[in-house]
């Protein structure tokens, strides 16, 4: 069973070409399926070199839970991790959880460049279409040569890009990162760009968005604009996905660029 996170549609598109290869069944992470399976992977997006709250939570439940307990714990448990450019110490990250819960270390850790799409500081912008093709274009062989590497249940396995200071970005940027923006206290939207189309309540993996009524005044047509709930992943899938940039992340955003892997693929 491969068990994956997606926000923007990076770590789907891989978890299934990855899926594809070694004939696994998918489950999402929120609202997983449990298995008995020997071998358990995991596919997700680094953020700010270290692993999503919802993929550490769901390490933590899974690995200590009754289902898995009661069983033989699988004999090889790997992940592969997407990111925009490199992923720091998050292997370490995502060891430590599996420790916590299991005791036992990841079997073997992977990474796979994909098109940015963090935008919330300055400096961060999504890639030029040329860039973002590149990337998308190596995807296929680095998925297969990892695919050989599971196949073979390769363990004490780091196939990863690092990047530079990878202490400093993991162990020091990361807090600072967690504390102060994985948050939607900053998301707000503009009414009269919004169309009510739901889309980034239906983008939002973790259900965080609600519609609600609005009215731009006495006499304004009334529209539903999204309200968000405060147990956000910090995906970005919301802002992404607003087909008329009516969704900011406070005043970072609102000339940045926005990011579609479906567009990419097929447009």
């Amino acid at each position: 069973m491969i068990y994956y996170f997606s926000g923007t549609g990076n770590s789907l598109h891989v978890a299934r070409q990855f899926a594809d290869r070694l004939c696994e069944q998918l489950s999402p992470i929120v609202n997983p399926v449990l298995t008995h399976d020997k071998s358990i992977g995991l596919v997700f997006p680094v953020y700010s070199w270290g692993i999503p709250s919802v993929v550490d939570n769901f390490i933590r439940r899974f690995f200590q839970s009754a289902e898995v307990r009661s069983e033989t714990p699988p004999a090889y448990v790997y992940a592969l991790m997407t990111c925009g450019d490199d992923v720091g110490y998050a292997d370490r990250v995502l060891d430590n959880a599996l420790l916590s819960a299991s005791g036992r270390k990841f079997d073997a850790v992977f990474s796979v460049q994909m098109p940015n799409t963090y935008v919330c500081l300055p400096g961060f912008d999504v890639d030029s279409d040329e860039l973002c093709k590149a990337k998308l274009n190596r995807v296929q062989a680095r998925v297969s040569e990892i695919a050989e590497l599971v196949a073979a249940r390769r363990k004490d396995v780091r196939r990863l890009k690092r990047g530079i200071f990878p202490f400093a970005k993991t162990y020091v940027v990361r807090p600072l990162f967690n504390r102060f923006l994985v948050t939607d206290k900053y998301f707000h939207v503009d009414a009269s760009k919004c169309v009510s189309c739901g889309r980034c309540r239906k983008s939002c993996p973790v259900g965080n968005i609600l519609l609600i009524p609005t009215t731009g005044g006495q006499g304004a047509e009334v529209k539903e604009v999204p309200k968000w709930m405060s147990h956000c992943s910090g995906c970005l899938a919301c802002y992404h996905s607003c087909p008329h940039h009516a969704i900011n992340f406070g005043n970072m955003t609102a000339a940045k660029g926005q990011y579609s892997i479906m567009k990419q693929l097929h447009g």
